[in-house]
Parts: structure tokens; C-alpha cells; sequence
């Protein structure tokens, strides 16, 4: 191939519609998209990446009013078709070297999985034939004709068996409206709802020449990240596939080798794709990750983009690029998040080689911690702040207990699996967690010093020395806590505290924003303040105001009231309940209880409860990627597909939750509760999904579902022996 030339027609910038990317394109990323932004940044640094052209975000527009695609838009895309022909010296749709394309989606925002991809688009039977002919190979032919068809089918008829047009000018057509359609599907419908993002942005389609990995023995195609994406360490890493295309890479179909093997049959190609990926990590100052083909021993770059990594490798790389001159300590730190912080603290699983463990379950939260069992969160909390390290055993855990959880090393209970609130608290407080070790644990432990082994699932005599964190890993962070102005153990609460340099977040809100919603909402009542004091524990009067949609001076007020009457007490971490004030919360929910329609409240739990299994699901899917692996949350397209669940779901119980208001008037703040933290997960705020400590999505549910419980006159350990309250 070579260079492309300009297009026929390019209209200005501010008219443009379709444009060719030489390196030149000068549009933005809302305009052309992640994709086609790549493609024409690195032809601007003189890389080789194959002839493309883009239509905007303005064509998706267009078809959107009309329903088709505009006739000066398409003799625009005919020009681009030109374009390409000129810069391989193929012909589109011709029996004589024809030209295939690529035909990929570009949202004005990321939208990883969301809409659709079409490739080796413009075969026909004379196309196949004339490329059996060309390469004298007429496997590749015909595997190139049956990805072709397979995709297209898929994705443009949505028919397994449909027809796949015979012109290539109607399966382009085709190709592109099916970009543009998906921009509607259900799924990326969800997505944008549950991001916040407007439904008006629209996404640009990326047209470009194909080059075929399946082509011969020297061909091949490849995904390569300029560090280590596990560790942060360089040099490269990457894998290789002989004779595939891209997709087979990413689908996990086939299984790649390793990229020395590159390096072994054709050093040349080697050494000229390792100079092309260093040059775009300097240029990007981050790590890339970069995907490749290689066509009969000619090397084309396909795409870049920032790469997802663990958490190890977010800290390494973060320190190194310092070292490297390539990032600030600003945005260093802003590219570490406090949960990858405590996840490469967290101490490997000890040497429990000869004992016997005292409890066996599901391991719920990985990590090692030792302390003195107690089953009561009251005095974990108490012993704790004494000092003392404590483990809290409990047959199960809900919402009251969360003090005591806080407070303590490790967690285990009796019952629940890992989708329980004791696994779900668990993981997003970072606390080892080990549940369903069966009757009996709570009495056989009380009293005694345990580790918990939360990886492995055990709890162990004693304290069991874990495998120390590596001295580099600690290395790093301490380098991480000087640049933050804080000692290693207080790294994590300054990042969370952290506004990234340069964010939207920097922009402060008006304090009172939440305040000026006080007027849609009833005056609240002592059972309404008494009970969410109960469910959480400990709480200040800031939280509790935001919580009930109430100015902070009345919720003070009222837990004055409480305090004088001997209900409340007040600790620095905010007001608690009393045992005084337990009997006192309890005839106020027997009052309240009074006024319900018992059988409607009970009805609907029932519904709630088919909701909340599908909820604890989904939630331990946001914390875990697997039984044994943490979700480090760097791959942004397994978050979004989490995220686009709790999206629908929420959704779908809204009118439920609306019905309990009815029911029960102080049930109807839930509702903008939940409303709320979809709105700031959506804003890409995360920590609203399951915080423990925060009005997080998570936390309440589980408070209303406490509440739920009590309305129906019902105990927690009822429902947690019935299965349906872990």
C-alpha cells in the first residue's frame, strides 16, 4: 500500500462530513471518534496504519432525522472509497486486485462492546475468486469469504441464514446504517443511562482498507502493551497469532504465542512494530496498547489507545514514568486509585502447611488478618478503638453491623455465600472475608486469636504470619506517599479525598445543591431519623440530612432530642443508638407496622427479593472477576457491562420502590436515594455502587431491604435461615 491522497471533495472543517484521515484530519475525538482519532494521530507520526476515511458524528445525525443516508453524504463516501483505492492500488468490488474494507463504529465517547464492527466488507464470488487467483491461495479465499459472511449476517441482517447482498456498494450501505442503527440498540441504550451520557452525541463510522493476517504463513495479527499490563514492568508484552485477524486475538477463541516468537521468524518486523509502540507511548505518555497485523511480512498498526492494567501495574508504571520524565507526581498520583493502593498492599495467603484450619468456607474477600474473635459489633468497635485487633464472627451480617465490620481485621459468618452482605461490606472495606463456614462457628471461636485467610477460605489457630508484600511494591508506594504529602498507611484515604488535576469534578458544586430539594419532602420524623441512626451505626448529622433529603439544623435538632432522652449518644464518628434506645425504635416501628396493609407489604417484599438476588449478583460481579479475582476495575468494557446491568435493574424495580412509598410513607425517600447514586455512578463517580460508608447504591439497598424486613414482621435470622437476608 501507499499513502492515500486527499479526498475529492473536503469541505471545511465546520461542514465536513466525511474525511479522509491522513494525519491531517484536525477534528476531535466527539467528532470522529476514539478509533478514527487513532488512526489519523498515528499517521500524523509517520507510522504505517492503512489508508481510512470517517464519517462524523454530523452523518449519524443526518440518518437519524432522515431514516437513510443522505445522497451528497454517499457520493462523499464514494469519494472516500476513491480515496482508498488510490492509496492501496486496489480496486473496491473489482475482479482485478479488489479492495476489502473494515467498516467500525467511533462514539463521540467510549462505548467499549456497544455497536458494531464489520470486516473483509466488498467479497463476492468473483472478489474470492480473484484472491484465490492473486495469492495462489485458495484457503485464504475462501476463509476470508466465511468471515466475511458470518459477521455480516450477525450484524448488519441480524439472520444467521440471511442474504448477504451481492453488490458491495449495498453490503457497505448496509454495513454503515447498521453502525448507525446500533447507536439505539437496547444495549447501548442501557449503557449511556446508567453513564449519564446524552443520547444526542451520536457515533461516527471508520472505513479502512483491510490487510489480512490469515493471509499466508508470514502473516499474522497481534495485541502488544508497551509494559507488562500485570506488573508494570517493561520491556513489551504481547501475544501473536499466525494467520488470524483481530478478533481472533480478543475473542479468546484461539489461543495465541507468545510475541518472541515474532521476534524469532521475522526480526525485521519485530524490531520496526517495537520502535513504532515505544514512539507511542512517549507520544501518549501512558501505557499503550496496541493492536497490529502483519501481512506477508509487512507490519500495519490498526489502533492505540491507553491500556487497561492491574493494580500493580497502575502503581509501577505510575512511579516509573516519574523516573522516566514522561508524567508529573500530579498525574502520577491521579492515575492510582486508593483501592489499587490497598489491593497491592494486601499480604499473600500465610503457610498453613500441617494445621489443621478451625472453620472452612467460601472465600469472600482475599487477604490475610489476625485478631481476637468477637461476635458482637458493638465491642469490636469498642476493642478496636481500645487498640485491640479483633476479628468479627457473626451467623450473618446486615446493615446494623457495619461499625463493627469497620472496626475489625477480618470478617466470618456462619451462613451466606458470596454474594451476602457480609461479602459484598466485606470486599469494598478491603476487610478478608471468609462466609459460610456452617453452624457452630460463632460459639467454637468467641474469645479465641485467629487469622483469617480470606483467599483460601480458612480460618486458622493462632496468628499465621503472611508472605510479606514486596519490597519493590513498597518501595513504590512510599514513593507514591511522598509525592502526596502522607505516609504509605494514609495513601489511599489521600487519594480517595483526591480531585484529579484538570477533572470536571475540580468545578465544586454550590453547597446547598442538595439542600434546594428540601422543599419536595416532608418534615422527617423521630422513627425516620431513630431508624437510620439504627441501620448505620454510626452516623454524623451531615450524612443523615443528605440522607433524608432534610435540612442539616432540623436533623441536629432532632438528635439533640434523642441524645437528652437517653436514646442517642454521640462519639466522634457521629451519633449511635443507645441500648436504651433499641426499645424505644422498636415500639416505633410497631406503630408504624400498625398502619401498613400487611399483606400488600408483604406481596411486595416478595417482589423485592427476586430483585435482590439478581442485585447481590450483580454487585459481587462489580467487586470480583472471578471466585479468586479481585476486580481491579482497569477493564473499563467488563465495568461498563456491570454497570449497564445495575442500570436496568434499577430501572426495572423503580415502580416497585415507588409502590412502597404508598405503603409506607418514610419508605418513599428510598427511592431518591437510589435515583441519586444511579445519577452519580452515571457521572463517573464509582464509588456510589457499593461504598459501605456512603449513600452508595449498595448500602441503600440493603437499608431498605432492613427495613422491608421489619415492616413485615419479620427478623433478620428468619430470613437469613430462609436464604433470602445473608
Amino acid at each position: 500500500m501507499t499513502a492515500g491522497t486527499e479526498l475529492v471533495r473536503r469541505p471545511d472543517a465546520d461542514t465536513v462530513t466525511v474525511v479522509e484521515l491522513d494525519g491531517a484530519c484536525g477534528l476531535s475525538r466527539e467528532r470522529i471518534g476514539g478509533k478514527a482519532w487513532s488512526i489519523d494521530h498515528m499517521r500524523a507520526l509517520g507510522l504505517p496504519v492503512p489508508p481510512a476515511f470517517v464519517i462524523t458524528t454530523d452523518g449519524w445525525a443526518d440518518y437519524t432525522r432522515r431514516g437513510v443516508i443522505a445522497e451528497e453524504i454517499w457520493a462523499q463516501v464514494r469519494d472516500g472509497i476513491a480515496m482508498i483505492e488510490r492509496g492501496t492500488g486496489r480496486r473496491f468490488g473489482s475482479a482485478e486486485r479488489p479492495l476489502l474494507v473494515s467498516v467500525r463504529s467511533g462514539a463521540a465517547i467510549s462505548m467499549p462492546g456497544m455497536m458494531d464492527t464489520v470486516l473483509n466488507l466488498g467479497m463476492t464470488d468473483a472478489v474470492q475468486q480473484a484472491l484465490a487467483a492473486e495469492t495462489r491461495n485458495p484457503a485464504y479465499a475462501q476463509d476470508t469469504r466465511q468471515r466475511f459472511v458470518h459477521q455480516y449476517r450477525e450484524t448488519v441482517l441480524g439472520d444467521p441464514s440471511g442474504e448477504v447482498p451481492a453488490d458491495p456498494w449495498e453490503q457497505l450501505r448496509g454495513a454503515v446504517e447498521a453502525v448507525f442503527r446500533s447507536w439505539d440498540s437496547a444495549r447501548a441504550k442501557t449503557y449511556r443511562a446508567n453513564r449519564g451520557v446524552a443520547d444526542t452525541l451520536g457515533t461516527a463510522v471508520t472505513v479502512q482498507a483491510m490487510v489480512f493476517g490469515n493471509l499466508d504463513e508470514s502473516s499474522g495479527t497481534g495485541v502488544l502493551f508497551t509494559r507488562n499490563p500485570n506488573t508494570g514492568d517493561g520491556p513489551v508484552y504481547g501475544e501473536w497469532l499466525v494467520g488470524g485477524q483481530g478478533e481472533d486475538v480478543v475473542s479468546g477463541r484461539l489461543t495465541p504465542r507468545p510475541l518472541d516468537e515474532l521476534a524469532a521468524t521475522q526480526p525485521a518486523v519485530h524490531e520496526r512494530l517495537i520502535a513504532a509502540v515505544q514512539l507511542l507511548e512517549r507520544d501518549g505518555r501512558d501505557i499503550q496498547d496496541v493492536e497490529f497485523t502483519v501481512e506477508s511480512g509487512t507490519l500495519w498498526l490498526l489502533q492505540s489507545r491507553a491500556a487497561k492494567r492491574s493494580a500493580r501495574a497502575a502503581v509501577r508504571s505510575a512511579v516509573a514514568m516519574v523516573a522516566e520524565g514522561l508524567i508529573s507526581t500530579d498525574e502520577a498520583l491521579d492515575r492510582v486509585t486508593a483501592e489499587q493502593v490497598r489491593e497491592v498492599l494486601r499480604p499473600a495467603s500465610g503457610d498453613s502447611a500441617g494445621q489443621l484450619p478451625l472453620a472452612r468456607g467460601e472465600s469472600a474477600c482475599p487477604g490475610l488478618a489476625s485478631g481476637v474473635v468477637v461476635t458482637d459489633p458493638d465491642e469490636a468497635e469498642a476493642r478496636a478503638e481500645a487498640g485491640e485487633d479483633v476479628v468479627l464472627v457473626r451467623p450473618t451480617t446486615s446493615p446494623d453491623d457495619l461499625h463493627g465490620m469497620i472496626a475489625a481485621r477480618a470478617v466470618v459468618t456462619e451462613l451466606g455465600g458470596t454474594t451476602s452482605h457480609a461479602a459484598l461490606v466485606s470486599r469494598e472495606l478491603g476487610r478478608p472475608c471468609v462466609v459460610g463456614c456452617g453452624p457452630g462457628v460463632v460459639d467454637a471461636l468467641v474469645g479465641r486469636t485467629v487469622t483469617v485467610d480470606g483467599g483460601a477460605g480458612l480460618v486458622l489457630s493462632g496468628e499465621v504470619v503472611g508472605k510479606p508484600v514486596e519490597q519493590a511494591v513498597l518501595d513504590d508506594v512510599a514513593q507514591l506517599a511522598q509525592w502526596a504529602g502522607v505516609d504509605g498507611a494514609g495513601l489511599a484515604e489521600r487519594l480517595e479525598a483526591r480531585t484529579p488535576v484538570g477533572s470536571e469534578s475540580a468545578v465544586a458544586e454550590p453547597e446547598d445543591t442538595e439542600q434546594e430539594e428540601v422543599s419536595m419532602h416532608a418534615p422527617v420524623t423521630e422513627l425516620a431519623v431513630l431508624r437510620l441512626v439504627g441501620i448505620k451505626g454510626r452516623v454524623n448529622a451531615d450524612n443523615l440530612a443528605a440522607s433524608l433529603f432534610a435540612e442539616t439544623a432540623e436533623i441536629a435538632s432532632c438528635c439533640e432530642h434523642l441524645v437528652t432522652a437517653g436514646y442517642c449518644v454521640t462519639s466522634p464518628a457521629g451519633f449511635r443508638i443507645t441500648p436504651e434506645g433499641r426499645p424505644r425504635l422498636e415500639q416505633l416501628l410497631t406503630e408504624e407496622r400498625a398502619t401498613v396493609d400487611a399483606a400488600a407489604m408483604t406481596a411486595a417484599y416478595d417482589e423485592f427479593c427476586v430483585y435482590n438476588a439478581d442485585l447481590k449478583v450483580i454487585i459481587t460481579d462489580w467487586q470480583m472477576k472471578d471466585a479468586a479475582t479481585v476486580n481491579d476495575h482497569a477493564d473499563a468494557e467488563y465495568d461498563a457491562s456491570v454497570l449497564a446491568r445495575l442500570g436496568d435493574t434499577h430501572q426495572r424495580l423503580r415502580p416497585l420502590i415507588g409502590r412502597l412509598g404508598g405503603l409506607a410513607p418514610r419508605l418513599s425517600r428510598y427511592l431518591d436515594r437510589l435515583d441519586r447514586a444511579v445519577e452519580r455512578i452515571g457521572e463517573g463517580d464509582h464509588t456510589y455502587v457499593a461504598r459501605p460508608i456512603m449513600d452508595s447504591y449498595h448500602t441503600v439497598w440493603f437499608e431498605l431491604h432492613e427495613d422491608l424486613i421489619g415492616l413485615c414482621g419479620l427478623t433478620r435470622a428468619e430470613e437469613a435461615a430462609a436464604g433470602r437476608a445473608h
